[in-house]
């Protein structure tokens, strides 16, 4: 699964919820970051987290690259994957996708058919959860340079493949506060249970 390297977006600055996101402990000894790493494994070869500087969580395991284009949204982040993947494909994810499940990364990546595939869910795209092509790299670093910052218009211009999003999908999940927080540590909870 060498081909398939999966890039974590956790340079946000995450002022509300008061601390690093991607080192808030989700369980016991367990951070964000390595929560979602290790949920989407079994359908990721490599991961790399986008961050706001190289190495930032080398501690954690999880190779760190740091964001070109810092405090300027989450098209940088995919934009500055695409530049450091250099070719293939590359999956993007947000440190705080909780509830995701590597079943629906796999299904994203049976599904590509164009440059970007990402899941659509009542209507709205999810593009921080899909597989895009590294050789968008230009395309990205243009958009970014040249102040676009709309990660949806960005899809629609390169003509990016929807897919129903699949049962159990939650919109709107960005951990961004500490109630945010505590919902996801439940959510935690209930998938160590067993219970989704």
């Amino acid at each position: 699964m060498s081909e398939r390297a999966g890039y974590v977006l956790a340079g946000g600055q995450a002022r509300r919820l008061g601390e690093d996101k991607g080192r808030a402990q989700l369980a016991e000894g367990v951070t964000l970051l390595n929560w979602v790493t290790g949920r989407l494994a079994p359908a990721v070869g490599s991961w790399t987290a986008v961050g706001a500087s190289a190495g930032e969580y080398g501690d954690l395991g999880v190779r760190t690259i740091g964001d070109r284009w810092p405090g300027q949204g989450p098209l940088g982040g995919i934009a500055t994957a695409a530049l450091d993947r250099a070719e293939g494909w590359f999956f993007v994810t947000s440190c705080d996708a909780v509830w995701a499940r590597a079943a629906w990364v796999e299904a994203l990546w049976e599904a590509r058919r164009a440059p970007a595939v990402v899941y659509e869910h009542q209507g709205r795209l999810e593009p921080l959860f899909g597989w895009y092509r590294a050789e968008l790299a230009p395309e990205l670093e243009a958009a970014m340079e040249g102040g676009q910052r709309s990660v949806w218009r960005f899809l629609e211009a390169v003509g990016a493949r929807r897919i129903e999003a699949p049962g159990g999908w939650e919109s709107g999940q960005g951990i961004n506060d500490p109630q945010a927080l505590a919902r996801a540590r439940e959510i935690a909870q209930k998938i160590l249970r067993g219970d989704r």
